[in-house]
């Protein structure tokens, strides 16, 4: 199978690929689910970006700057690195009762991680305590949200209150100037979702909402007969 990420106009395939998975394509197609997402761009200078965050940001942040983060990137994370990001994961899957990250979809970040198409980052409180990690797809020098998760507040000591209220926002933040520096030129925030308070903090940082389409197309009939069975199942 063949994967094509953040397509802006018709992606070559293969001819021996019998399926192809897209990914936030741009690309506009009646056999993908169209989706919204926030798209920000990182060519712009540093302050024009903070001037676009909200006003709620921008004060979240500057507390941010007081705290004593330690930030880990890991640009090409080890085994072990993947196995603590998903057991923090499934933790804060089960608090929030959303899907955990399952064998087969360990698997597949694994296959990203072997084309250096991941980065995974980590914000930990001054005494160790890992408070964020943030999982992206990066390709092309574009790069998306692609899991996200936060320790349990209610679990730590009083004095990580404060720490932990910030932590996502810092470590976002500290990623996409991370990103500009690398050169990268776009960062999606990933798919907006009805739920109002996700909405909100994804357009939060600024960017803009664009229509983007992802799911399978089958370039053979097998292909297409197998795709049209799992789609009856679901």
């Amino acid at each position: 199978m063949q994967h094509i990420y953040f397509a802006e106009k018709l992606a070559n395939t293969r001819q021996s690929m019998k399926l192809v998975c897209h990914t936030h394509s741009l690309v506009p197609s009646r056999k993908l689910a169209k989706r919204e997402a926030v798209h920000i761009p990182l060519t712009g200078y540093e302050c024009t970006m903070y001037s676009a965050l909200s006003k709620n940001n921008r004060k979240l942040l500057r507390r941010a700057q007081q705290e004593e983060y330690q930030v880990f990137l890991y640009k090409e994370p080890s085994d072990e690195n993947l196995r603590a990001f998903q057991h923090f994961y499934n933790d804060f899957a089960k608090r929030k009762k959303i899907e955990q990250i399952t064998k087969s979809q360990m698997e597949a970040i694994a296959l990203l991680n072997q084309k250096n198409a991941l980065l995974l980052s980590e914000v930990r409180s001054v005494c160790g305590q890992t408070l964020c990690y943030r999982l992206d797809i990066v390709h092309a020098q574009k790069a998306m949200s692609y899991y996200v998760a936060t320790c349990n507040a209610l679990a730590l000591p009083a004095q990580l209150n404060r720490p932990i209220r910030y932590a996502n926002r810092f470590l976002l933040w500290h990623n996409l100037m991370y990103l500009k520096q690398q050169g990268y030129v776009l960062y999606d925030m990933g798919e907006l979702t009805n739920v109002e308070t996700i909405r909100q903090f994804k357009m939060s940082f600024g960017g803009q909402v664009v229509n983007v389409y992802s799911g399978y197309i089958a370039q053979s009939k097998m292909s297409a007969l197998l795709l049209g069975v799992q789609k009856w199942r679901k």
